[in-house]
């Protein structure tokens, strides 16, 4: 039989075989997901149980907006509508990139490619989504890496030419403020001099960001040492109202880690959860729990939480929201846990903002970036 007829025939068997097709949905590596004129979901295979964490029995019958970022949803629908209408949508038949939104709030990159096709006098909208999470942050590391060794280059001496100088100025502005009787000025040279002292902070952070990162991997206890790290911190919580608790379902995890660099990733965490609570006062959790070889640490708190439009750009260098922040703190925090060859991201939950690190008991024979 020649070879187009072959085609013909398996294409043949393959329409008329609703159990082949079934199959080819459900081991699909992509999610494959479908919504009819209502947009309501009609279709959902095994991969979009597995990127959008729903099980088919909670997706099927839902709104298609359940897996689309806030405001997305009504543009969809209008995309919808406006195919019926008139047979055209800018989406269908192109491949696009954009986000997507997981039953537990997260957004995460995908890669989507739409259809339409007539079913028994009904039209069935069709979506193939790639999860696009692991190539982004691959593409992110190589273009960070790339960039600091570029940077790193010129900090060194751009920090030392600086510095010396700086120090100098805050050597006399002291000296002069020593001996200075009158009010005003001394209030004139305390500004100078908290000055001073935010800049070289400044120096110190940039520094810090841009040099090799190297980690003393120790065995360590890390439900201690979040417990600590909460000692440390809550008389300046509880000053501003805000209530402190650990919550873990062992007495003791232990894990390789650099104890001293977590607990600087858990105070700029804990900084952060101060500022946001700072007048309104609130409650600070942290909860810490093994997942199979992993650790999971969440650091939540009350506050207004992060807007959903800044939670991509909240580890980005020197990006801040803060009045005197430099921008430095998270992306500093994000280096030291991936050195452990773990991650750290941020979402809101029903309370607040959440931030949760994901660590492994054991990391990789490289630690240090």
């Amino acid at each position: 039989m020649p070879e187009k007829e072959k085609s013909y025939c398996l294409e043949e068997r393959l329409l008329s075989s609703p159990e082949l097709l079934h199959g080819i949905i459900q081991t699909a590596t992509d999610a494959i997901v479908a919504i009819d004129a209502q947009h309501r979901i009609i279709l959902f295979n095994r991969a979009a149980e597995q990127i959008f964490g729903y099980r088919v029995e909670e997706a099927l019958g839902q709104d298609l907006g359940i897996l689309l970022p806030e405001g997305v949803a009504e543009r969809h629908r209008t995309y919808v509508e406006e195919f019926l209408r008139t047979g055209e949508s800018p989406v269908l038949g192109r491949i696009m990139e954009g986000l997507a939104r997981r039953k537990d709030g997260s957004l995460f990159p995908v890669q989507i490619s739409r259809s339409a096709t007539k079913f028994d006098d009904s039209w069935v909208f069709t979506a193939i989504v790639r999860d696009m999470s692991l190539q982004k942050e691959m593409e992110r590391r190589l273009l960070e890496s790339e960039k600091l060794a570029a940077v790193g280059m010129a900090v060194s001496r751009i920090v030392h030419e600086i510095k010396n100088p700086l120090i100098a100025i805050g050597g006399l502005v002291l000296s002069l403020y020593k001996k200075e009787d009158r009010p005003e000025h001394k209030r004139k040279l305390e500004l100078i001099l908290r000055e001073v002292e935010r800049l070289e902070k400044l120096l110190y952070d940039i520094s810090d960001f841009a040099k090799p990162l190297s980690l003393e991997l120790k065995d360590t206890d890390l439900v201690a040492l979040c417990q600590e790290s909460l000692e440390v911190y809550r008389p300046r919580l509880e000053e501003a109202g805000i209530k402190v608790r650990l919550k873990s379902d062992e007495k003791e995890i232990r894990a390789m880690v650099d104890g001293e660099r977590l607990k600087e990733v858990l105070f700029n965490l804990f900084e952060n959860a101060l500022e946001a609570m700072a007048d309104s006062g609130g409650e600070l959790e942290l909860e810490i729990k093994r997942e199979g070889d992993r650790v999971l640490i969440y650091v939540r708190d009350t506050g207004p939480g992060i807007p959903e439009k800044l939670l991509p750009q909240l580890f980005t260098p020197f990006f801040t929201t803060k009045k005197k922040g430099t921008g430095l703190g998270l992306s500093i925090s994000r280096k030291i846990v991936e050195a452990h060859g773990g991650n750290i991201r941020a979402r809101n939950w029903e309370r607040g903002a959440e931030f949760i690190i994901e660590l492994p008991l054991r990391p990789p024979q490289t630690v240090s970036s």
